[in-house]
């Protein structure tokens, strides 16, 4: 098992720097086997096609990101303390990884299903660690007791991906992912909507 592990992780390193030069549709399962100097029926052993392997691949990714991310959580000084560690996250996962989110897509009117596949799998990890960042500030005494972690992590990341596609669409005639300036504009706002939503969950004590 330990070597089949491996193996499956040789794939997703190869096929991660394939798709970064040349991106999903001119990436063949051929050229991953050959840059891993593996049979194409090695490589489906694995991988039932390229979609799968790339949905593995941001999978992979995520789980690295956001692994120190949660457990942070626990040991953090406050809420602001985590938000400001996410942040710098994002950014440097928009600036290494922006070509796996399909950037482009999003200034379409119908993205592809495997983007919204894609999508959905990075705001199911979102909304778990920001649900837990909440639960984390109520157990604090820091954020208001009365607040619906899970419900509320959810309305967030619906909030901040409404506020990445809007950006997107705005950028669409000169979109460069490559723009540390643009993106830290998209940054600071996406900070903002943050400062926004923690501030009106802050417990305030009630004064007769």
């Amino acid at each position: 098992m330990a070597e089949q592990d491996q193996k499956r992780t040789l794939i997703l390193e190869a096929a991660l720097k394939r798709f970064k030069r040349f991106g999903l549709s001119k990436t063949t399962m051929e050229e991953i086997a050959r840059d891993l100097e593996i049979s194409k029926g090695s490589l489906y052993y694995y991988f039932s096609d390229k979609e799968s392997i790339y949905i593995a691949v941001v999978e992979h990714m995520i789980a690295d990101c956001f692994f120190d991310m949660l457990a942070y959580v626990d040991t953090a000084p406050s809420t602001t303390a985590v938000m400001d560690r996410y942040l710098e996250l994002k950014e440097k996962m928009l600036l290494e990884y922006h070509f796996l989110f399909g950037v482009n897509e999003w200034i379409r009117d119908r993205p592809s299903n495997l983007m919204r596949q894609i999508i959905e799998l990075l705001q199911q990890v979102e909304i778990s660690f920001l649900s837990a960042t909440i639960k984390k500030g109520i157990c604090c005494g820091e954020l208001n007791e009365d607040t619906n972690a899970e419900m509320t992590a959810q309305l967030l990341v619906n909030v901040l991906f409404g506020l990445w596609v809007i950006w997107c669409k705005w950028q669409a005639a000169g979109f460069d992912p490559h723009d540390r300036n643009g993106l830290r504009c998209f940054m600071d706002r996406e900070k903002q909507v943050l400062s926004i939503f923690f501030n009106g969950l802050r417990y305030r004590p009630v004064i007769n």
